[in-house]
């Protein structure tokens, strides 16, 4: 089986949302997708309240995910989505969860980025405790000496067909709101764009062999890019739906 790989370029908070809903509603085939965030923004977890993040700096670019969890300040980092069939996944959801974290853990450790999986804590939760997804680790998420490395969250739809839609951050610098996460930084003095590239390439690998999947490159279908075009108005660059809770 193949997996669908799509490298894109940094681009405003409302079309990345906007494109990974399309993968989760359209994608024929298992989608990787990579990519950044221009002008940098904030993600609220879909079941958040805007009311809780008054205090943020004014002008702060935000958007309301698909996904669940906590918020994440998106700086540099590796963001990348995974839009399958429930199928191709471990049954228990907590399962799947690890299948992705140990394929970061593993694309870590290739480039001398040392990681594990926490074995204690609270399990991951659409509707968290605190307000920012790296605030707190739990029971299997990526730490490092430092904190919580990467940040995860699912959405999970029956119709057309049941499907996943996986967001993942892997923090490459320390953003600005949020310094108590862990970065790449922090143990590697040398975290320039080429060992983030190389980071990068390592986990499209590792997500690969763990779904028993060949990466290939892609990219959006003509219909997957039509429906984003138009979430990326009606939905997320929608003020009501940011306010929606």
């Amino acid at each position: 089986m193949l997996l669908r790989v799509l490298r894109d370029d940094p681009a405003p908070a409302a079309w990345n949302m906007a494109v990974d809903e399309a993968l989760l509603t359209l994608a024929a085939t298992p989608t990787l997708r990579l990519y950044g965030w221009s002008p940098h923004a904030v993600s609220l977890g879909y079941f958040q309240r805007l009311a809780d993040f008054t205090d943020l700096p004014s002008g702060t670019p935000m958007v309301r995910r698909l996904t669940g969890g906590g918020a994440i300040h998106h700086g540099d980092e590796i963001t990348f989505s995974l839009a399958l069939d429930t199928h191709l996944l471990p049954r228990d959801v907590h399962d799947s969860y690890r299948l992705v974290h140990d394929a970061a853990i593993a694309a870590l450790k290739r480039h001398g980025i040392a990681s594990s999986c926490l074995a204690a804590g609270e399990l991951p939760a659409a509707r968290p405790s605190e307000r920012w997804c790296f605030a707190l680790p739990g029971r299997g998420d990526v730490v490092t000496p430092t904190g919580k490395l990467l940040g995860s969250a699912q959405r999970r739809i029956v119709r057309p067909r049941p499907r996943v839609l996986h967001h993942g951050s892997l923090v490459v610098r320390r953003p600005g709101l949020t310094p108590f996460v862990a970065s790449i930084a922090d143990t590697c003095a040398n975290a320039d764009d080429r060992l983030e590239h190389a980071v990068r390439e390592a986990l499209v690998e590792q997500i690969a062999a763990a779904l028993g999947t060949v990466p290939t490159a892609g990219s959006l279908t003509a219909p997957e890019r039509a429906l984003a075009e138009r979430l990326a108005t009606a939905r997320y660059g929608d003020a009501a739906f940011l306010h929606a809770r």
